[in-house]
């Protein structure tokens, strides 16, 4: 954490410093022409009066005058800080730190703040991930459990159905014999019935026929005196009878 504020800090501070030292260096090293032409325009003039009275040493003297504006010239173009422009580069070095300061004051405790607070959202969200993709290795877990369950439950479930198969295999097949003699007794039932009718029929129409031909023949062979005997007979039986 506070290597991620430090590198933060550190990038603010180097965006403000790239920003503010530019044109700091420029104005610092800027060199102030006016002055050492000035000089050589004093020595001029002074020289000047002197020419008047000795030439030679006039020449000299302007001689001298050119090589001193050269030499003061040349130290212009070399970059000499003059006490102005050290006290200005002091106050905007002065400044810059100050900002530095008020950045770091002011700006510090925002970012750690808020850099603070994302962390720890990226934290509760990571956390939340986390318990989430536990959640759902447990829901794998226990849904792997399950369908081993299922399937050892599948195999019962199949061994139990092929098994009440067979069971009701057997009582069908036990039901099925056990009808076909029921069947097979009325059958017979039916058909000894038909032949004890048939045989009843029979025996009448026997009955019958005989007593028709009984009567038949009787009726032939009867004399008129044993139609007599016979109706004498029949009044004893009826008289005995009373």
């Amino acid at each position: 954490m506070r290597t991620c504020i430090t590198t933060v800090v550190r990038s603010v501070l180097l965006a403000i410093l790239i920003g503010a030292l530019p044109p700091a260096i420029a104005a610092a090293t800027e060199t102030p022409a006016a002055a050492p032409h000035q000089e050589v325009k004093a020595d001029t003039h002074a020289a000047a009066p002197a020419a008047a009275g000795h030439e030679v040493a006039a020449d000299t003297h302007g001689a001298k005058a050119d090589a001193h504006g050269d030499a003061g010239h040349g130290e212009a173009h070399g970059g000499s800080l003059s006490p102005e422009k050290l006290k200005d580069l002091f106050w905007r070095a002065v400044n810059f730190l100050a900002l530095v300061v008020i950045l770091v004051k002011f700006g510090a405790k925002p970012i750690m703040s808020g850099l603070s607070g994302r962390q720890q959202q990226i934290r509760e969200e990571l956390e939340d991930l986390t318990a989430r993709r536990d959640e759902a290795e447990r829901a794998y877990k226990d849904f792997e459990v399950k369908l081993a369950g299922m399937e050892k439950e599948m195999e019962l479930i199949v061994e139990r159905a092929i098994a009440q198969a067979q069971v009701e295999k057997e009582r069908i097949l036990a039901d099925a014999e056990k009808a076909a003699e029921d069947i097979k007794r009325q059958a017979e039932a039916a058909v000894q019935a038909e032949l004890e009718d048939a045989k009843r029929i029979l025996r009448e129409e026997i009955a019958e026929q005989a007593a028709a031909m009984a009567e038949e023949l009787i009726v032939k062979n009867l004399t008129p005196a044993d139609q007599v005997a016979i109706t004498e007979q029949y009044l004893e039986r009826v008289g005995a009878v009373q």
